[in-house]
């Protein structure tokens, strides 16, 4: 369009000086070549912030490190570089288990026998508290027995009548004792089943433990995508640190596609603005979208928490802010590769006659990807 406003400008510049007989001067030469130059840069400007275009396009994915829970040899590799793998479904790698299947056994065993000991012990608690109303039975007959012999002696206050009376008394504090100690057993018991009962909940809890880490020697792919590389071999010592994984996984389940544009190109940019996209790796096709977000932070902007200050010299920016795109096709999304480039054109709100340029300038874009290389 910008060649077809030069062409028009110039043709009608030629038709006046022909028509009107303007013979050309250095003043009249001058004037005509700044408003053409004016006019030109009024356009470019009005369409760069209607329409901003970007070669700077990037297909990004997420990578995660392969870090084990645990540590231990490695027995087996089982996925392939490059493979597409299912998330949660498709095994990585395994790590020799015997010592977590051991612990597993240990705990399984200690567990079955806390049972038993639960079991045994609820039934002592029972056994008590038979002894408890045992005891209080027989305490009653001696209250009985005491009520006579009470009634006796005041009838017949002979020797053996006090005697019996003594003696039943005795039996009486003795049968209070029972009912006492029959009261703490059962107590004892019960405090023995519930600590039983604590123990039988801590092993529990161990063995799932124990089983987790049994389960994390079967390393599984996090999500869809495949592994990039692979940095241990079988029977390198596998180890739960971070600053060494165990290869490189690429999650397909989630691709970013952004451009980058500088800050001020960004005005009339907004959420939902249609987009126009070309990749490298399909010439010749222009792809549909919209505007996700435009990412409010750059790492140039980022300062450090530490106890030293920021050098002046070392704050730069150089004013760009990328765009996160959407693409209508979200199958295309998924299949596109990790790194593709190309470029991309935003249409916003205002301007939009000026539009056609960028729509000019795209396609010409994605059949120059047919020709060139670069």
């Amino acid at each position: 369009m910008i060649a077809l406003f030069l062409i028009v400008y110039i043709t009608l510049v030629l038709v006046i000086y022909k028509l009107l007989r303007v013979r050309p001067t250095a003043r009249n030469i001058a004037v005509v070549v700044s408003v053409g130059v004016v006019a030109l840069g009024v356009i470019v400007v009005s369409w760069s912030f209607s329409s901003p275009l970007t070669s700077r396009l990037l297909v990004a994915r997420f990578v995660v490190p392969i870090v084990p829970q645990v540590n231990g040899p490695v027995t087996k590799i089982h996925a392939e570089g490059g493979i597409p793998l299912k998330g949660g479904q498709d095994l990585l790698l395994e790590i020799q288990p015997d010592i977590f299947q051991n612990t597993v056994d240990q705990l399984t065993a200690a567990l079955e026998a806390a049972r038993r000991n639960v079991d045994q012990l609820k039934a002592a608690a029972i056994a008590a508290d038979a002894g408890v109303r045992r005891a209080d039975a027989l305490k009653g007959a001696v209250d009985a027995e005491l009520q006579v012999a009470t009634s006796a002696a005041e009838a017949n206050p002979a020797a053996v009548a006090v005697l019996m009376l003594q003696q039943v008394a005795q039996n009486q504090k003795a049968a209070d004792a029972a009912v006492d100690q029959a009261k703490a057993t059962a107590a004892q018991a019960k405090i023995a089943s519930l600590a039983a009962e604590e123990t039988v909940r801590s092993l529990v809890a161990q063995l799932a433990n124990a089983q987790f880490l049994l389960d994390q020697c079967k390393v599984y792919a996090p999500s869809d995508g495949f592994v990039a590389g692979w940095t241990v071999r079988e029977g390198v010592m596998a180890m739960p640190t971070p600053a060494a994984p165990l290869g490189t996984f690429v999650d397909t389940s989630q691709v970013a596609i952004l451009g980058i544009y500088p800050q001020n190109l960004l005005t009339n940019v907004k959420p939902g603005d249609a987009v126009e996209i070309v990749f490298k790796t399909l010439p010749g096709q222009v792809f549909p979208g919209t505007v996700n977000s435009i990412i409010p932070a750059t790492g140039e902007g980022q300062l450090m928490v530490s106890g030293n200050l920021p050098s002046a010299a070392q704050l730069f920016s150089r004013g760009l802010l990328a765009v996160r795109f959407e693409l209508q096709d979200q199958e295309l999304a998924k299949q596109l590769k990790m790194g593709t480039a190309g470029v991309a054109v935003i249409y916003t709100d205002v301007g939009k006659p000026l539009h056609a340029i960028s729509k000019i300038t795209i396609w010409i874009h994605a059949w120059r990807y047919y020709l060139l290389p670069i």
